[in-house]
């Protein structure tokens, strides 16, 4: 992204603002910038653009795919002792690579990283449908693992250098858009795949709408700047400490003795501090950027936390079926969707909206712990739990667009892969580390015998913390002198 006039650098010339090939220098705030979607899709970047929301509807096609024929196959292949490995192996393998940094394994450029991540992605997936035996599973979810972790850090390096600051937070919400109709339709069409074709078609099949996504991401990869990180030394130190604390977290379930606890503690401490000194490290250590970036990982953590045990909350805390789990996933989606499409003008009428939305999600992640508790009359705690996490869903969309881009904001062109890097594996940690959290404290109480009830509402009081955490580092960040937001 060409930075606003800042330090001597000049603003990017009339032709780069329309939107061809590079971002476009914004005024004071961006005020001289239009924020409407047709002006975001205006160009060759908004034709990048389209391709890169195209692949990600089939991303999200694909994930949910594995997700639900992923038992089938397992039954099929004698795989249960391998089932926990391939679930986590993809999430390991990106998080590695983005700790390391992608442009240490492809700094050949956009399109060349393109084509690379494609191989690796369809190399995984043909790996996973032809698999005789369930390890072959597991090493197609380790390729495509690779594959994610370069393409991420590709995608978001084109929103950050090619859209101006107050573009970036709709360009970003529009990405939450492409995962609702797969979300809400896609476990029944994969399982009618699955019952005529077979699981492995049911996996094969998303993967065509992928390659088709990638290709017409590669007509423009071209115009994405791309510049190795500015980092001289890859952060494995702190990557192989993120991987062993996740490893503990999740081992603890498994712990005697009165280990777990422990564990699960020492394990979550671990990856939380590891994935903060990468953080800091791939920011070049800027304090307003990294705090940006460490409140980002902890909105992840809380929300895609507690998003991991809405099902748990409504069939085993509750009582009900899988038709009013449905409805309280979807109702969380169907929130965050939305707010995908947010207006413009919003942070000129609410603030800051990303303090806003974790304010949203703390109450929402509180409601859903007292929907779980004795207080509320049994009847009632079904509509305040799917209610709740329609507001955390609102939170989220709120919150998600606007931190997330605000990470890249006055953000000089070289430094971009980087904190584009930043972001995404922000992202992936955060999500790790509050599925660990979330899961991993239900599962534990379960094996002392403590009510599912009981269990997942402290489950969702935990995560209320961590979103709390995440708004104080948020305001801190706010309160950081102006003259110091912007940065190499």
């Amino acid at each position: 992204m060409t930075s606003r006039p800042r330090n001597g650098r000049p603003a990017a010339p009339a032709a780069t603002r329309a939107g061809t090939a590079g971002a476009g220098s914004t005024g004071p705030r961006g005020a001289d910038v239009d924020v409407s979607l047709r002006a975001i899709f205006r160009g060759r970047r908004g034709r990048l653009l389209g391709a890169l929301l195209f692949t990600e509807f089939g991303v999200a096609v694909h994930s949910i795919a594995y997700s639900s024929v992923l038992p089938l196959a397992s039954a099929e292949l004698d795989g249960s002792a391998l089932y926990g490995a391939v679930l986590t192996a993809g999430a390991f393998t990106t998080i590695l690579v983005l700790a390391i940094g992608p442009d240490r394994f492809a700094g050949i450029g956009p399109v060349w990283t393109l084509a690379v991540g494609t191989v690796l992605f369809l190399a995984g997936v043909a790996l996973a449908v032809t698999a005789q035996d369930m390890v072959w599973i597991l090493v197609g979810m380790v390729l495509r693992g690779l594959a994610g972790g370069l393409l991420v850090g590709l995608g978001l390096t084109a929103i950050g250098a090619l859209f101006e600051d107050a573009l970036r937070p709709r360009v970003m919400g529009l990405f939450a858009v492409m995962w609702l109709l797969p979300s809400l339709a896609g476990p029944a069409l994969n399982a009618a795949v699955a019952v005529a074709a077979g699981w492995r078609a049911a996996m094969a099949w998303p993967a065509v709408v992928v390659l088709v996504g990638r290709l017409l991401v590669g007509r423009d990869a071209a115009i994405i700047p791309w510049r190795r990180s500015t980092v001289e030394r890859p952060d494995v130190g702190n990557a192989v400490a993120l991987l062993l604390g996740l490893v503990l977290a999740a081992s603890a379930p498994a712990a005697r003795s009165g280990w777990g606890v422990p564990m699960l503690v020492a394990g979550l401490a671990a990856a939380t501090v590891a994935s903060l000194r990468v953080l800091r490290v791939q920011v070049s250590g800027q304090r307003s950027r990294f705090l940006t970036t460490a409140s980002f990982f902890g909105l992840c953590l809380a929300f895609f936390g507690g998003s991991g045990i809405v099902s748990l909350a409504v069939v085993d805390g509750l009582g009900n079926g899988v038709v009013a789990s449905n409805v309280a996933v979807g109702a969380g989606l169907l929130a965050w969707a939305v707010t995908g499409t947010r207006p413009p003008g919003l942070d000129a009428r609410v603030g800051d909206s990303a303090v806003l939305g974790l304010v949203v999600l703390c109450a929402a992640l509180a409601l859903c712990s007292l929907a779980l508790t004795p207080v509320l009359p049994s009847p009632t705690a079904l509509p305040v739990l799917v209610a709740a996490w329609s507001l955390a869903g609102l939170g989220m969309g709120v919150t998600y667009p606007r931190i997330s881009s605000q990470a890249m904001d006055d953000l000089a062109p070289e430094r971009v892969p980087a904190v584009a890097t930043a972001v995404a594996f922000a992202e992936t940690s955060g999500t790790a580390v509050g599925s660990l959290l979330g899961g991993g404290t239900y599962s534990l109480a379960s094996t002392h015998a403590v009510a599912p009830t009981t269990s997942i509402g402290w489950a969702y009081l935990l995560l209320t913390g961590a979103a709390a955490a995440a708004l104080l580092v948020c305001v801190r960040r706010r309160r950081i002198p102006a003259r110091h937001h912007a940065g190499p």
